[in-house]
């Protein structure tokens, strides 16, 4: 992996150093010039194809499906995480005395849907946090006969933990409840791998780790789930066949038997082709070799920090490390005036490290901290 000809393709690196990819990422040159062209040439005649649109769009659904070992029939298009989450919270037949099982640690997208669902007799159970780590045998012990599904972040926004998944899996099995997963924070960063994991559905989005823009959502269902579930509003684009996209009043509505058929129509072509760009750059460089480099970065700065609110043990953590500091606001807004860009979170300074930032970048940040 040549880091320097990597960070030459990402612009923003100019201008700031940039460890905040838990909040925004900055994008590579590529992805921009991929978005501008299409923008600029859209309505040209030779550019305006509707199908060979279409086209592209699968292929990035093949990257997608390629990064997380997903097939492309199990990956929908969606607006951003939250409309992920709630498709999953709206799709389920739920009865009163069911239980959904989540964290203290979740960002609110993990939290306000299920909520949501109190109103119809579910109760939502919050499995604490001990020293910023969700332990396995307290998910064990809140599931019950009622549990319908286990809501969990792979890696959280806040301390960076990261869950066991596959553990998690096999206690949803063994209580035949479902696991879904918030994995904006970990996927683009460290290795996912949706069978080993066990997950039945996941949601993310496009502008964190995966360093594409933002207004793109990605949303896993478990193939052998898709029929099973009815998408909770659905549109032109859930269809099955690409023919009945433009008949007039349609007598008849088949849903599409892929990932699709949760999707309502409506995407940014143009986002979605910046998308491919990243993707192709991300797994040209591979995963392996990305997640190496983010756990490696992520371990130097706990090294070299104090107060550290992230688990040391490199299994449960992945680019996220929080340093606890009473005046981490004031901090963080002292580093953005020096273009050291962080964020403030849970009473510390998060610092989110990718595959192209260097220790020198880390040795400036604790510099100006200290």
């Amino acid at each position: 992996m040549n880091v320097e000809e990597i960070r030459e393709r990402i612009p923003a690196l100019k201008k700031c150093v940039h460890l905040n990819c838990a909040a925004v990422s900055p994008q590579f040159s590529d992805t921009i010039r991929e978005m501008q062209d299409f923008l600029k040439n859209r309505g040209g005649k030779a550019n305006f194809d509707f199908f060979k649109w279409l086209e592209m769009e699968n292929e990035c659904r093949k990257k997608l499906a390629e990064l997380v070992n997903a097939s492309e029939e199990e990956i929908a298009f969606m607006l951003n995480t939250s409309q992920g989450v709630n498709t999953v919270a709206n799709m389920i037949d739920w009865k009163k005395g069911d239980n959904v099982i989540t964290t203290d640690l979740e960002f609110p997208s993990n939290i306000v849907p299920w909520y949501n669902l109190r109103k119809r007799g579910v109760e939502v159970k919050k499995v604490k946090n001990v020293k910023g780590e969700i332990r396995i045998e307290d998910i064990e012990k809140a599931i019950d006969e009622n549990t319908r599904l286990v809501a969990i972040s792979y890696v959280q926004f806040c301390n960076g933990f990261r869950a066991d998944l596959k553990e998690i899996a096999k206690i949803c099995r063994e209580h035949n409840a479902f696991l879904f997963s918030d994995v904006i924070q970990g996927m683009g960063a460290v290795k996912l791998d949706v069978k080993k994991a066990g997950l039945d559905f996941f949601a993310a989005a496009s502008y964190k780790w995966l360093m594409s823009p933002l207004g793109v959502g990605i949303f896993y269902i478990r193939k052998d789930l898709i029929e099973e579930f009815d998408p909770p509003y659905a549109g032109w684009y859930s269809l099955k066949k690409e023919e009945d996209f433009d008949r007039p009043g349609i007598d008849k509505i088949e849903f599409a038997e892929t990932a699709r058929k949760f999707e309502t129509g409506g995407t940014s072509f143009a986002l979605i082709k910046g998308l491919k760009k990243s993707l192709e750059i991300l797994l040209e460089t591979g995963m392996n070799e990305i997640e190496k480099r983010v756990l490696k970065l992520s371990e130097y700065l706990i090294d070299n920090a104090e107060n550290v609110q992230t688990p040391e043990s490199e299994k449960k953590r992945a680019g996220i490390v929080n340093i606890k500091n009473s005046n981490a606001e004031k901090i963080v807004e002292k580093l953005r005036n020096r273009n050291i860009l962080v964020s403030a979170r849970m009473g510390g300074i998060r610092v989110s490290t990718h595959f192209w930032n260097t220790e020198e970048d880390i040795d400036l940040l604790l510099k100006h901290i200290q």
